[in-house]
């Protein structure tokens, strides 16, 4: 998904402990997958309060918290009135989201942060026609524990097979311009979340090798759709990773970039 219609906001108050605070950090608190993950996992996610989508009510909903220095979320709390359901409903998105905590230099701190949620329900009814899904529809049948598993009784998959993801991915990758006049080739391995519903979240490099490679490594690694990990018959989020191969000898006229057309 290349249009972005969620807002995502951060500022930082930083303690070392209850008794020092200080409000400035040479990095702030955020998603993993920054910015862009915030608003992927916010289209392929939100449930819609579904008396206030009848009845057409809006609202850009800030969720404050607490990112401790391990990267786990406390206080969490409104400054200002909002509607129950919007509240519930951030509250339920912020657990999609694993944090990387702020720092002072090389220490971690406890940071305060917001999200800002743009409820909008004209901009929800692009969202569910995105999605090819309906997240209500096989809500009963997810673990709705937000544990994140690494090994279950069954692990993700993409839904047309192993094969077909690696097609998918040859014939889609859009080899960034730039990495092709500079000769550069090499392996981005991506490490990813895939929820109950087959969507990824928490999208995070852990090998790059050029910057605008791991960009297009992001880009299409979201258009995936996966077939969710499984424990007690229940669908889970499960944490796996995935190398995506920058191979100069796989360009041709279908997945070179515009500029390179």
């Amino acid at each position: 998904m290349r249009h972005i219609f969620f807002l995502y906001m951060f500022f930082s108050v930083t303690s070392f402990s209850q008794e020092k605070l200080v409000t400035e950090v040479d990095k702030p608190a955020q998603p993993v997958g920054g910015k862009a993950d915030v608003d992927f996992v916010f289209q392929s996610q939100v449930m819609y309060p579904a008396d206030l989508l009848k009845r057409r009510v809006g609202r850009d909903v800030a969720i404050y918290f607490t990112v401790l220095p391990d990267g786990s979320v406390k206080d969490i709390e409104f400054k200002q009135d909002y509607e129950e359901g919007f509240k519930a409903e951030a509250m339920r998105l912020l657990r999609f989201f694993i944090f990387e905590p702020g720092k002072i230099g090389s220490v971690n701190v406890a940071s305060q942060t917001f999200l800002v949620f743009k409820f909008n329900p004209d901009t929800y009814k692009k969202y569910t026609k995105s999605r090819g899904f309906v997240v209500h529809k096989d809500q009963a049948t997810f673990d709705t524990s937000f544990v994140i598993y690494k090994m279950a009784d069954s692990s993700p998959e993409y839904y047309k097979g192993e094969e077909a993801l690696g097609e998918f991915i040859l014939s889609n990758l859009e080899y960034p311009d730039l990495a092709i006049r500079q000769n550069l080739q090499g392996t981005v391995v991506l490490s990813f979340v895939v929820e109950p519903n087959g969507t990824i979240s928490n999208l995070v490099a852990e090998k790059e090798f050029n910057h605008l490679c791991t960009q297009e490594a992001f880009r299409i690694m979201r258009e995936t759709k996966w077939k969710p990990g499984k424990k007690d018959g229940k669908a889970i989020r499960y944490k796996t990773k995935y190398p995506i191969v920058f191979n100069l000898n796989n360009i041709n006229k279908d997945n070179a970039t515009s500029e390179q057309r």
